[in-house]
């Protein structure tokens, strides 16, 4: 699915012109086309009375003590999307009665477990069906799985698999929900030696658009178990459990976060060969900050950041990084020797509610020096905002690409990198819509430029300004998908601006 290209400084400069493909139209005309559900019609009082009792009075509505933060979602840009209901739902069955009264009176909705979609995916004008309440997670201990109901959330996990010594591939924030992170991929510190999220779910349980409540795995319902290994959110049903294998959580390992002020360039060249080159025991994220132009005359370089974790000890983490090291010394520097769970602590993010946007794909190789420099120049080229405009890269390979591309629906397997451009902006700046304006311009010609030496974007990550989204979250599985897609939900009750 990913085609290697050579990462050359002009190339990446002349990449305007050839991502026009990847973008067909505007970004933000785009954006604006699919970002927001349209409307629901409202519903008459008796209707509410109904799924009220549906819901065992799990059910807020406008003008409740508990609707604000029921409302909101964690990106602020889509904190106008104001739901006519927030449905907690408690059980696989109320699930099904919920979706049943949706398609009874026509009613859209939206799929909530942390909330943390970027695209907007978990706030809904009609009804909101919250996971939240359906948090039950157990670890067996004779088959060494641990089941987590779709409502519990990263933190919740980590907790568990803590108390029982286990691990698996998880992110760093604690307050994502685990199925949303799990139906996308899930990336994180340890999938270059684990694997994908999805590629350790071993069964799942799911409510499909007619109410059944079917169980998933290689031998039952075989497809659409396929499906939501990667095929994302929101398409098929809700998923209500996921059974994961574990791997023995490490007694200890090195946590770092390092940060270059002085000589960034030469330090990110050596950085990415240094990573690319070393054992899928290294976990790692390296940032590039934005620097505005009145930074830049004050001598503020690119700021080059350094976060993860190596599966082994302290004294091999820093040899492995001698050669950069050597290169140019930390203006900050904290690298600790930790049990497994206590260096996720470390490593944590906690996740607040903000206003962001971010633009993914997949790269091949590492970025090499003509890219850097390239990368540098757009870099120097922050507008600002009153918070950060960035391009980080989540280092792929290793035992993500093990597995064939059709293997699960998730189909980047052949990567080395998965590269974001990003920015977030405060909420001065959210009553200042000409310093976003600004902001998403230079995110967007950046991410055309990104994109011409890559392939694919990361549906975890979803993009309201692709039209190609299809193909670039799912390449060649679409057509499968699609398939799974007729047959479970055939009159199309699952859907958003970016459904299957």
């Amino acid at each position: 699915m990913t085609m290697h290209k050579s990462l050359s400084r002009r190339s990446f400069l002349a990449g305007s012109a050839a991502a026009a493909s990847l973008v067909m139209v505007p970004p933000s005309l785009a954006e604006t086309a699919i970002v927001a559900p349209a409307p629901a019609l409202p519903m008459p009082p008796d209707r509410w009375e109904t799924l009220k009792r549906l819901t065992a009075d799990h059910l807020v509505r406008p003008g409740d003590a508990s609707y604000a933060k029921a409302a909101l979602p964690n990106n602020l840009r889509f904190s106008d999307i104001r739901p006519q209901g927030v449905a907690y739902c408690t059980s696989p069955q109320m699930v099904a009665d919920v979706i049943s009264w949706c398609r009874d009176y026509d009613m859209p909705f939206a799929i909530r477990g942390g909330g943390h979609s970027y695209a907007g995916r978990s706030s809904h004008h009609g009804l909101v069906i919250d996971m939240r309440e359906m948090r039950k997670i157990a670890y067996d201990t004779n088959t060494q799985t641990v089941t987590v109901a779709a409502g519990a959330l990263n933190g919740q996990v980590y907790s568990a698999l803590n108390r029982a010594g286990r691990m698996i591939t998880h992110g760093r924030c604690p307050s994502v929900g685990a199925a949303g992170f799990l139906l996308g991929g899930g990336i994180g510190f340890n999938m270059r030696r684990l694997g994908m999220g999805c590629d350790n779910v071993i069964a799942s349980e799911i409510v499909t658009a007619d109410g059944r409540v079917l169980t998933l795995s290689e031998n039952e319902n075989s497809d659409l178990f396929w499906a939501i290994r990667g095929g994302a959110g929101g398409n098929f049903g809700v998923s209500t459990s996921f059974t994961i294998k574990t791997a023995p959580a490490d007694e200890r390992i090195t946590v770092f976060r390092m940060v270059w002020r002085e000589n960034t360039r030469d330090v990110a060249r050596v950085l990415f060969a240094t990573a690319d080159a070393a054992p899928t025991t290294l976990g790692s994220r390296i940032a590039l900050g934005g620097v505005t132009r009145e930074q830049a005359e004050r001598g503020r370089q690119v700021p080059v950041t350094l976060l993860g974790l190596f599966a082994g000890s302290q004294e091999d983490f820093m040899a492995l990084m001698a050669p950069v090291l050597a290169v140019g010394t930390p203006e900050f520097s904290d690298v600790q020797e930790l049990p497994y769970w206590e260096g996720q602590n470390f490593l944590s993010e906690p996740g607040a509610p903000a206003w962001f946007r971010e633009r993914s794909t997949f790269l091949p190789e590492a970025p090499d020096g003509d890219f850097i420099d390239a990368a540098f120049e757009r870099l120097y080229q922050w507008p600002g905002t009153g918070a950060h405009g960035d391009l980080f890269f989540f280092q792929t390979g290793g035992q993500i690409n093990a597995l064939a591309s059709d293997a699960t629906a998730f189909a980047h397997r052949n990567s080395r990198w998965l590269s974001v451009v990003g920015f977030s902006w405060s909420e001065d700046d959210a009553a200042r819509p000409d310093v976003v304006r600004r902001a998403s311009d230079w995110q967007d010609g950046f991410y055309q430029q990104v994109s011409t030496h890559g392939a694919g974007a990361f549906q975890n990550f979803p993009d309201n300004a692709l039209v190609d989204w299809r193909q670039r979250y799912y390449g060649a599985n679409l057509a499968r998908l699609e398939a799974v897609k007729a047959a479970v939900d055939p009159t199309n009750i699952f859907q958003h601006g970016q459904s299957i």
